[in-house]
């Protein structure tokens, strides 16, 4: 082989590299210019999963809160329905009692003995009057616009 047909092979296989370099070359900065936009993409990615996160946070935060406020309720109706229910049992029991005194004197007590009692003293009550249940004097004592109970 003559020198200068080994000159040219070489400067062919020297182009050769060169330019399969520079191609590699424009590969790895495509390569790169990708890669920051990848990492562009997950840094905004980790950014919206953390204001997600938080949104979350606070929703959980008010879920906790209701769920207090609705707990709080349903105590507060239990208390409610209890003292309703002793209410409408008091209710009955003096329902029970008011028909029981009504009942009673009217078997015991004598016509003719009505009838002069009620002539001489009509504003004034056969039984004794019974302490209203608790309830009941409220009521009253709210209702009472002049300060007088009754």
């Amino acid at each position: 082989m003559s020198l200068p047909l080994v000159n040219l092979v070489s400067i062919v296989l020297t182009a050769v590299s060169l330019v399969v370099f520079l191609a590699a070359l424009r590969k790895a900065n495509r390569l790169n210019a990708m890669s920051r936009i990848v990492a562009h993409q997950v840094a905004s990615s980790a950014a919206n999963l953390q204001q997600a996160l938080a949104i979350l946070q606070a929703e959980r935060e008010t879920c906790r809160d209701e769920s207090v406020r609705l707990e709080a309720r349903l105590r507060d109706s239990d208390r409610v329905r209890s003292e309703i229910t002793r209410a409408i049992d008091l209710v009955e029991r003096a329902k029970s009692d008011l028909q029981d005194g009504v009942r009673t004197p009217a078997v015991s007590v004598q016509p003719s003995f009505t009838a002069a009692k009620a002539a001489s003293a009509p504003a004034q009550p056969e039984t004794p009057a019974k302490i209203l249940p608790v309830f009941v004097n409220r009521i009253v004592r709210s209702a009472d616009v002049a300060s007088v109970v009754l």
